[in-house]
């Protein structure tokens, strides 16, 4: 394999853009930054999202994808909450984008749920940052006093969602 050399000023912006417990290599940086790029290159259809204009970078049908065909590493996600469509980078962004539009339109019944719970150990959305065995909550999103546990992989993400928009009688649908 060829190295490259980096400067201390490259090396350090490249650390910054580093997702925690995700990235392990700057390797790992340099191919999400090269794949942004190809999508944002390679898929000019735009639509809009909570976040604002985004590209889409399924490059097959989305709907033929599932969580279960994830890479484990793999960049973004795109579900559709009672018609709004989310396209979200990480999971903390996806919950940052999903809590924002629950809490402006459903705050009523997101409210009643609270503490909205994933197992007898977790939170996913609370009133407070910390789950029922007293921990805190490990990647805290926050949004006008909801808070969302984002510390979990994209498969466990979406399913949680999903079984947060079913008690909200929210329809969701994951898009790839």
């Amino acid at each position: 394999m060829p190295h490259i050399q980096l400067s201390d000023e490259t090396l350090n912006r490249l650390k910054a853009l580093a997702e925690p417990f995700v990235d392990r290599e700057p390797e790992d940086v340099i191919r999400r930054l090269l794949d942004k790029n190809d999508r944002e290159t390679c898929s000019p259809t735009p639509f809009t999202s909570i976040g604002g204009p985004m590209t889409d970078m399924a490059s097959t049908n989305p709907m033929e994808r599932s969580t279960e065909s994830r890479v484990p590493r793999e960049r973004g996600v795109e579900v559709e909450i009672d018609k709004q469509r989310i396209r979200a980078v990480s999971v903390s962004d996806l919950y940052k984008q999903a809590l924002t539009f629950l809490v402006q339109n459903h705050d009523a019944q997101l409210t009643q749920l609270l503490p909205f719970e994933t197992s007898r150990e977790r939170y996913l959305v609370a009133d407070k940052p910390v789950h029922p065995s007293g921990r805190k909550f490990f990647i805290t999103v926050e949004y006008h006093g909801y808070y969302m546990e984002a510390h979990k992989d994209y498969k466990n993400a979406i399913e949680h969602l999903r079984k947060l928009a079913k008690r909200l009688g929210l329809s969701f649908k994951y898009l790839g």
